[in-house]
Parts: C-alpha cells; structure tokens; sequence
C-alpha cells in the first residue's frame, strides 16, 4: 500500500541546497567558496542577520562542503549519502542546537566534552547554534575554551538575530558574516519562480504585495504563498492577497495620507472603522502607514534616489506626487506621532483609539499638545504672515505689510474679525472660503445639466474620487491634456455634495488655481467620462494641516486692498491669540 507522505512547507521543500541558491548573499557565499579552495577555513563563524535570510541554510550548506564525498569542496554535489543525511536533519556529525531551549551551562558542558570525539559518520563534526544570543552567561563561559582553542576537525556556526547580545570574548574568536535583508525585487523574483514549480499562476503585482509584506524574509514570503495558494487555488491575485493580508498599502495608506494632507479628520476615523469591520490587524495598518509616510519623507528630502524606498519600479512617481502636498517637517511630525502610537499599542488594550488618536493630531495640529504641533502652528502662520522659516519676526511697525496676506488667506479656527464699517467683504470671505470658478468658465448648459448628474452622482464620494484620483490623471494624459494633467497632480478633492467638487491644493501651488479654472470644461468634462457627474469646480488652497475643515482662500482675486494699521494690528492678535503690552497708536 502506497504511503501518504505529510504536505512539507514550501520553505522547507525550497530551501537552498547549494551555494548557488544561496538567495541575495553573495558576500558571503563568495567568502566561504573562496576559503574552501584556499584551505583557509575558519573554525567558528557567526552569522548574523534578520529573520529568513538564509543563516541556518548556509551554515548546513557549509557542512556539505566539509564532508561531502568529493570534498572538501567549495561545489557540493547534493547526491552522495554525506549531503543526503545533512539535507534530511539526520547525520550523525552535523549537530543543530537550539539555543532558546538548550541554553544552560549543563547543555554547554556537555557540548564542550563531545567535540573532541572523532567524527562518526563523515569527515568533520559541524555544531550549528541557533538563536546563540539565548545562551546564558555560564553557557558562554563554558564554550569560551573550546571556542578558542577547538579540537583538530571541529567547526562551530552561531546563527543569531541580535548579534548585539553576543559576548565581545566570543565574538573575537568568530568569523562574523552579515546577512541581509531580501530586496523586494528578489524576493518577487523567487516567489515567481516557486510558483511555477508549483503550476500556480502568480499575479506580479501580487508577488509585490507578498515581498513588502514578508519584510525581507524568504521564509516568511513563501509561508504566504503557500497559504495564498490554499486560498486561490491554482491562481492568486489581488482578491486572494487582499482576503489574506487585507487591504493593500497602495489604497489604505494612500487614502490616510490624503486625508492628512488636507486636514479631513472625518475620512481618517472612516477609514480606521472600515479596517476594524474587516478584522485588520491595527498594529500591522500602524506599520504599513509609517513605512509609507517614510517613503514620503524620502522621496521629498531625497528626490531621486528610488533605490532607498520598497516599492515596486512604478510605484515612485505616485509617491512624487504625494510628497508635494507636505513639507519635510510636517512629514517628520506624523511619524513620530505614528511612532509613538506604535508604542502605546505595546501596552494598550485598545490599538484603535492609539491610531486614531495619533490620526487627530497629525490631521488637526490643534490637538497637538507636543512641541512639534506648536512648531507645526507657527509654520503655517509664518505663510500667513508671508514670511520665510526661520526669518525675524517683523516689528509692530512692520505690522500692516506682515499682515496683508492675512486678508487673501484666513485662519481655519472660527474667528471674529472685526473690520471697519465700509468693508463688506471681509465677512463675506469668512462665509464662502472657497473660491468658486467665475462664471464664463463654467457656462449656462453646464449649469441646466447639473439636475441629471446630481442623482447620478449618489453614487460617488470624496473617497471615491480621492483613490481614483490617478485614473483621471492617466485619462487626461490619453485625451492629449498634459497640461491638466500636471496642474492636477497636487491637488486632493476635500468635498464633493453630489453638485460641486472642491479641490485642494497646498500652499506653494497657489499659482495652479488659474490655470486650473481656465481648462475647468475640460475637467468636468473628463469626470463624466469617467464617473457620470460634472459638478462645479471649486479651487482653494488648503495648509497643509488645517486646524478644521475650513479651507484657506485661494490668491484669486485682482487687487487686494491693504488694511489700515489698526485693522491689521486687530487681525493680527486675533490670529496669535495674544495682546501686546502696549498698542502703539497710528500715527496722524
């Protein structure tokens, strides 16, 4: 009767055999090839490096290479008895410990008194430590003769993740090798290759999502395909990857960021509430946003140095575009609130209200009692005040000049402004943030249609067009309008009521909303293209953290009238929320 043989692990049965296979270490395995030929061989090695980079399968490939038939060889050949008992865990003189279970001094003593034996079954005795930083003290103690001075045909590898928590004493009597992460691109690679061993058909962008998450392990890759295998069978696509790690960063962290960059603190608790309802792991959603606001932060304050960032090839240009919505210091302030959210959630029974509380802050610099929610404040009010970070603050008689843009770009929080009798307009400014489209861009029949398309567009939100937003970038491209098309790369829609779509621009692109309301046919005409509404368009500039959901009225007017100094002086401590000492008098 045939035997059922038990289902084995891809990354048991794909373990590397040879130096050849030897994934993304090619340091190392030229090292040991190299003493091999040389006879140079050390007898004590570390290895040293994350989680599933190969340490344990180069130190059993190293044992092939000291006791197979041909050898010592730096080209094992996998087929004689020698590399077939190693291979299956079951030679006599090829010795795995480990050390988190067998880490006392009577487990190393007993060690110390078996190494000087002969070799039973091959030609040299090879003893693999696993996890060495576990040994205790005493344990280490007892090794550190043995280690120094090691009987003739002996050979020691010590695998560990925390190479810090070595002892310097045994450290100096190793050969230490460094193992590195697996790049995303490699561990794609052989994820590809595995699946067509295994007649599975492996969606790239899939095999994209598998590498980012595995974090650079190669056995915590193919642990994922193996079960997304059991998922979608014969083929795994996105559907099967997301109803396995749930959504994937390039929606859930794109649609935070968004919200973030202007200040839409409803759609973060939306987002956050739409993860707990599928069962995501909020910890791990903490994880992915602060790996992808670092790559925003890299790809601002380092441009073009793609090959810092873990992210497929096409994937740069979208972070580009995002990364122009923020400054470096409001991306450095949500990491760190990020941060420590990540390590509130260490201890913390409720990982939601962590994220969504750290969310609030990054969104809402109000609610930021830290020092880097004050800084954050006083940047947006140096671009209230028009002036450049880290200039002198003007004097009261600079006032009225300082406080001129303060008419073009209100605060966000409620304020009264109390303004002199003849001026009409300034509360009317309060009232009607947004800067709407003058009246010939969008014309009469565009205006008669807005009835059919307002009940077409109950179907459509500001999520919606938020993570569609590069679709109609790419329709642009393809309906010959690049120009648009550029314009629009650092806008977000805020709002959109089923009639009219606010678009959000940051600070520095001011000088896009012209241009954007003279081609505002051709945008409306591109969004009934593509999602069946064309609603009036509204441009505003938005800081990039604002306090509410107040937008900050765009530069779109002709002439600007300056205020008088005493309304100046007025709109400027009604801003700081402060009062001056003394209120100088204006003169005359």
């Amino acid at each position: 009767m045939a035997e059922d043989r038990q289902h084995q692990a891809l990354y048991r049965r794909y373990r590397p055999q040879t130096p050849g296979e030897v994934l993304g270490q090619d340091h190392v395995v030229r090292a040991l090839t190299g003493a091999i030929r040389d006879g140079r061989l050390h007898h004590a090695f570390l290895f040293c490096g994350p989680r599933g980079t190969g340490k344990t399968s180069t130190a059993r490939i190293l044992a092939k290479m000291v006791n197979c038939a041909t050898g010592p060889t730096a080209e094992p050949c996998g087929g004689c008895d020698q590399c077939l008992a190693i291979r299956e865990g079951t030679h006599l003189d090829v010795v795995e410990i480990d050390a988190a279970s067998h880490g006392g001094v009577e487990d190393a003593r007993e060690l110390r008194e078996k190494a000087p034996t002969a070799p039973v079954q091959g030609r040299e005795k090879v003893y693999i430590i696993d996890e060495a930083q576990r040994l205790s003290r005493e344990a280490f103690d007892a090794l550190l003769k043995v280690f120094e001075e090691p009987p003739a045909g002996v050979r020691f590898v010590l695998a560990t993740t925390e190479p810090h928590k070595m002892p310097a004493t045994i450290v100096g009597r190793c050969q230490r090798f460094d193992f590195r992460r697996h790049t995303m691109e490699g561990l794609s690679e052989l994820l590809q290759k595995v699946a067509a061993s295994e007649g599975v058909t492996l969606d790239d962008s899939a095999a994209h999502a598998i590498a980012r998450h595995a974090e650079g392990s190669a056995r915590d890759a193919l642990s994922l395909l193996d079960q997304a295998g059991v998922l979608g069978g014969q083929k795994v696509d996105d559907a099967a990857i997301q109803a396995l790690l749930g959504a994937p960063r390039s929606e859930v962290q794109v649609e935070l960021a968004d919200a973030v960059a202007v200040g839409d603190a409803r759609t973060t608790f939306e987002v956050v509430n739409r993860l707990v309802q599928d069962g995501q792991d909020l910890r791990n959603v903490t994880n992915e946003t602060l790996a992808h606001f670092r790559d925003l932060l890299l790809v601002k304050t380092a441009p073009g140095q793609e090959d810092l960032l873990d992210i497929p090839a096409d994937g740069y240009e979208g972070l580009r575009i995002q990364a122009e919505k923020f400054t470096a210091s409001e991306l450095a302030r949500v990491i760190e609130l990020l941060l420590a959210a990540q390590n509130d959630m260490r201890w913390t029974t409720s990982p939601r209200l962590s994220l969504e509380l750290a969310l609030v802050r990054a969104t809402i610099p109000e609610t930021d009692p830290g020092p880097a929610g004050t800084l954050s404040r006083l940047e947006r009010l140096e671009r209230l005040a028009n002036l450049e970070p880290g200039s002198t603050v003007p004097s009261a008689d600079a006032a009225p000049a300082a406080a001129a843009p303060a008419q073009q770009v209100e605060e966000s929080e409620p304020v009264a402004v109390a303004a002199p009798e003849p001026e009409k307009e300034a509360p009317a400014a309060v009232e009607e943030p947004a800067v709407r489209i003058p009246a010939p861009v969008a014309p009469t029949p565009a205006a008669e249609s807005d009835a059919p398309h307002a009940a077409s567009a109950a179907s459509v939100d500001v999520a919606m067009l938020r993570r569609s937003w590069t679709s109609l970038l790419d329709h642009l491209s393809q309906n010959q309008q690049p120009v648009l098309r550029a314009l629009l790369e650092s806008a977000t829609p805020a709002a959109f009521d089923g009639e009219s779509l606010e678009l959000a621009f940051p600070p520095s692109f001011r000088n896009n909303l012209r241009q954007v309301a003279a081609r505002a046919d051709k945008l409306q005409s591109a969004l009934g293209d593509l999602f069946g509404v064309r609603p009036h368009i509204e441009l505003v500039t938005r800081e990039a953290h604002a306090g509410g959901t107040e937008p900050a009225a765009a530069a779109f007017v002709e002439e600007v009238e300056e205020p008088s100094e005493e309304e100046a002086l007025k709109r400027l401590k009604d801003v700081l929320g402060a009062t001056p000492s003394e209120d100088p008098e204006p003169e005359g």
